[in-house]
């Protein structure tokens, strides 16, 4: 089989709400953002697999070989997915105009795009891709819900269910389109917690308060439930209401700090705010604000386009 160079490019997504209750089946909403991964796919002689990326030295391995690890376990994870598909190799060059700084989802952009990239030149099509990058992203971290690939796959703004139960090897998610939200802007705290690292975190908290953590994430649900309802509406100040409440969960839960705490209070008092809530599992990344653009803070795109193909 042998195939002409193609590329594709994913956006960048962000966390508006249903943060760690979605990872136990509730409802969340997630949106894509206007930065976006681009990657290139050309076909190698040998059956190898290259990498160029600037975030980290050019990687060159046999297929047969191939460890997810590294900074590119992302992309290598994908490209094992189809190793046993490919009768020739394959070379990845990797671009990426995500800011590093606000986080954004840059490992589900390039995971989606890169499954994209594998499933278009082996024509398997774009069915599958969302369980596909569900199952690399559980392989690396040890779970996650989707809702960042899903925001990858689909652009603009969505809600978001992994069913209860369900895993990447036998997926079943709902995916509701929603109106385009008011001005949306991030500020990044300076320091990050890896996601994988909070979601265990709070896995490990919950050990033997179990019937105290599913009422919160009963109660989590039932406000991103609100702020999806509000959305459907464009009841916007309605939709604020329902993040802020969502806000006080996350901080119950524990995953805010007192440097996000005083993002958040300081944001507060911008004229024209819906909103400020963390963005994401917490310990660390962005706050989002809704409505407005306060001090400190970046105006943050929407994407209205998912993941593309550029032949």
């Amino acid at each position: 089989m042998t195939f002409a160079p193609v590329s594709v490019s994913a956006p960048g997504s962000m966390m508006i709400t249903g943060e760690h209750a979605v990872v136990y089946g509730h409802w969340s909403i997630v949106c894509a953002v206007e930065q976006r991964v681009l990657v290139e796919v050309a076909p190698l002689n040998e059956m190898r697999l290259e990498i160029a990326s600037e975030i980290a030295p050019a990687l060159s391995v046999p297929f047969d070989r191939i460890a997810i690890e590294g900074p590119f376990r992302f992309v290598l994870g994908a490209a094992e997915l189809y190793a046993e598909r490919l009768s020739r190799g394959v070379r990845f060059t990797i671009t990426s105009d995500i800011d590093p700084t606000l986080g954004l989802g840059s490992s589900a952009a390039v995971t989606v795009a890169c499954l994209g990239a594998l499933a278009h030149v082996t024509g398997d099509g774009l069915k599958r891709l969302h369980a596909q990058a569900l199952k690399v992203v559980h392989r690396i971290q040890g779970r996650g819900s989707g809702a960042d690939l899903a925001a990858s796959l689909h652009g603009g703004m969505i809600a978001y269910r992994l069913s209860s139960g369900a895993s990447s090897d036998n997926l079943s998610a709902e995916i509701r389109t929603l109106p385009m939200p008011p001005l949306l802007s991030l500020c990044y705290c300076g320091y990050k917690t890896p996601t994988a690292e909070v979601l265990s975190r709070v896995a490990a908290a919950m050990k033997g308060r179990e019937a105290q953590f599913s009422a919160l994430f009963e109660r989590m649900g039932a406000a991103a439930g609100n702020a999806i309802e509000a959305a459907q509406k464009q009841d916007w100040p309605a939709f604020g209401v329902a993040l802020l409440a969502y806000q006080r969960l996350m901080v119950e839960l524990g995953v805010s700090d007192p440097t996000l705490d005083g993002i958040v209070r300081k944001a507060r008092r911008c004229p024209e705010l819906l909103a400020a809530k963390i963005s994401g599992s917490g310990l660390g990344d962005c706050v989002l604000a809704v409505g407005a653009v306060p001090e400190d803070f970046v105006p943050a795109t929407v994407a209205t386009q998912g993941m593309r193909i550029h032949d």
